[in-house]
């Protein structure tokens, strides 16, 4: 991506430098892909696969029992079809930098099938992130509970450990209590002993160096919460308890014992100082519910834990509106563009150059790959986009004569590294300025 700004070369050149602090991803160790249409196609990028040739073409595509050549065929069509949405524009980045692919052909990938890095190798799993200019990761990755209580959960390197919470507080059966109890040795009789066992592991979490708290049930259920009473939660709980065959009843819009642990989970939140990272807008997949992640609906959960700072993720995409009311009323709330280059650059743009004329520019974090599991080629193409969208926002500001180029220098160093070095509290050193 470019703008025709006068000023865009210059600050392209001065974002290519920055150090980067990737707000949220999900690696969870190092692995080799043997397929070259699932190293390019696995994560988001299928998702588009998906939507412009049917779910089970994907996993056509997908399917390394198959052969090659018949199902390049297949993605070359849907290729065509998604080249240029923001994860097209990922996999043709990885594609021209690993494999010096510009489009794609049946010849050019079985080339790239006998020269595909493996990431199962630390150094060439390491170098691709070095090269992104990667510095930290926050990462939700889902560690044992045990391994966060008894301290015995190790990093890789850079990563930075965000807690996931929602396996706290979505109890539906006596067996969602179990890995807690495992984990601490303990056995849940009441409401009360549940939440000693939260806060617990929150704490563990601290003392493990976790550097926040991150909720990801939108995929879930509605992310509005509500403050039942106390006794109507626990009346829940107590019946989960009483009897390990009774499912609580699944309610897209939430139930009162969520909702109570949900704001239970805040108060731990601000007793142990560490920020709460929420999943707002866009899901993963297809056939999802947005309406149900949309960020206005927190705004209650903002307004209630003051003390608590909520880092909003995925620009809320494609409510931009709602997050940046949010921003500006509340300041408690920062605003996460992690995944959002590669949901919708173009909305990523826009949303950047509204951001700044609307809310201050210290609350905004402008990179997360929300990247997993063997695919650091991805998010080194995300940060490339990233920087790409974030030159484009500012000499587009600074075209319109809203910011002077010094100044565009000083907020793209704030979004890309001291805003979410400092929310986060990483006391990493930053360039000088």
């Amino acid at each position: 991506m470019r703008s025709t700004a006068a000023s865009f070369d210059h600050l392209s050149q001065y974002v290519e430098g920055l150090p980067l602090i990737d707000c949220h991803e999900h690696m969870t160790g190092r692995e080799r892909m043997g397929d070259v249409l699932q190293f390019l196609c696995s994560g988001y990028y299928s998702h588009d696969l998906a939507s412009a040739a049917g779910d089970r073409t994907a996993e056509r595509i997908l399917d390394p029992s198959r052969a090659l050549a018949e199902r390049c065929d297949e993605f070359l069509d849907a290729w065509r079809a998604t080249r240029f949405t923001g994860y097209g524009i990922a996999v043709r980045y990885a594609m021209r930098k690993l494999f010096g692919i510009d489009e794609p052909t049946r010849e050019t990938l079985e080339d790239a099938q006998k020269r595909l890095p493996d990431y199962a190798e630390p150094d060439a799993f390491e170098s691709i992130l070095e090269e992104a200019g990667i510095v930290a990761r926050i990462t939700d990755c889902w560690p044992p509970p045990a391994e966060i209580l008894d301290g015995s959960w190790k990093p890789l390197p850079r990563q930075q450990l965000a807690l996931s919470l929602p396996f706290l507080h979505a109890i539906r059966t006596r067996d969602d209590l179990s890995r807690l109890e495992s984990a601490c040795g303990a056995t849940v009789t009441s409401l009360e002993d549940w939440l000693d066992l939260c806060g617990r592991y929150i704490r563990a979490g601290r003392d493990l160096g976790a550097v926040c708290l991150k909720d990801q049930s939108a995929y879930n259920r509605s992310i509005a919460y509500r403050m039942p009473p106390r006794a109507e939660a626990e009346a829940v709980f107590n019946r989960i308890l009483a009897d390990p065959r009774y499912h609580a009843e699944y309610d897209p819009d939430g139930n009162p014992l969520s909702d109570f642990l949900m704001h239970h989970l805040m108060r731990v939140a601000r007793e142990v100082d560490l920020p709460v990272q929420l999943h707002t807008g866009h899901m993963a997949g297809v056939r999802n519910d947005v309406a149900k992640a949309n960020a206005a609906g927190l705004r209650s959960l903002v307004e209630v834990h003051r003390e608590v700072r909520f880092d909003l993720f995925h620009a809320n995409w494609p409510y931009s509106g709602d997050a940046l009311f949010l921003a500006k009323n509340y300041p408690n709330v920062t605003i996460d563009f992690c995944w959002t280059h590669i949901v919708d650059p173009v909305y990523a743009r826009a949303m950047l150059v509204q951001a700044v004329s609307a809310v201050p520019y210290t609350k905004i974090h402008g990179f997360g790959s929300d990247v997993g599991g063997g695919l650091p080629h991805i998010a080194w193409a995300h940060a490339a986009l990233a920087r790409e969208v974030i030159a484009c926002a500012l000499s587009d500001l600074v075209e319109m004569s809203h910011l002077a180029l010094r100044e565009a220098e000083e907020i793209a160093r704030a979004w890309c590294f001291d805003n979410p070095n400092r929310f986060f509290g990483l006391g990493l050193t930053g360039p000088a300025a």
